[in-house]
């Protein structure tokens, strides 16, 4: 009787054991989605404004040596909807789910027994599971939207070298 329990104990160890390395490793996912992925993302946002903002102020002060305001709309249109595309994308995708549970009247209504643990372990799991798949679309929108104003972004610099080639031609 005794060798039976050992293997039964053992098997309960086991399993918590998995459960944890999959717990660690779903954590470690969501860990680099909340301190890499949405951050880089962030910060590539604002370098897509600056660039834009830049461009535009210097469209400014090249228009009062060289009047031409009808060949600057199209590239302070392109350059405008960079801007509002960024902003949009900035302010629509904010959601965060950090993956933890709070619920601790919940967690101290586990009966105790030797799968305490693991019932524990297998919740926390769930929610991690539940943060990462609250996370993973705000940062595929986000690349989207980033994709379109890095297109508007770099046509818009394409627009500008052509004003100046041809402003430098004639």
């Amino acid at each position: 009787m005794k060798l039976i329990q050992s293997n039964e104990e053992l098997e309960i160890e086991n399993y918590e054991y998995n459960l944890k390395m999959h717990y660690e490793a779903k954590r470690k996912e969501l860990d680099i989605l909340l301190t890499s992925s949405i951050p880089i993302q962030l910060s590539n946002m604002k370098t897509i404004l600056w660039i834009n903002f830049l461009m535009i102020g210097l469209m400014f002060q090249f228009i009062k040596k060289f009047p031409m305001p009808d060949i600057i709309i199209g590239f302070f249109i392109l350059s405008t909807c960079a801007i509002l595309s960024i902003l949009f994308t900035m302010l629509t995708n904010r959601t965060k789910s950090y993956g933890v549970y709070d619920d601790i009247t919940t967690m101290s209504k586990y009966k105790d027994d030797e799968w305490t643990k693991s019932r524990a372990i297998l919740v926390m799991l769930n929610m991690l599971q539940i943060a990462i798949e609250d996370n993973r679309p705000v940062i595929t929108n986000r690349a989207k939207l980033m994709h379109i104003a890095t297109w508007f972004t770099l046509t818009s610099i394409i627009f500008l070298a052509i004003i100046f080639s041809i402003k430098q031609i004639t």
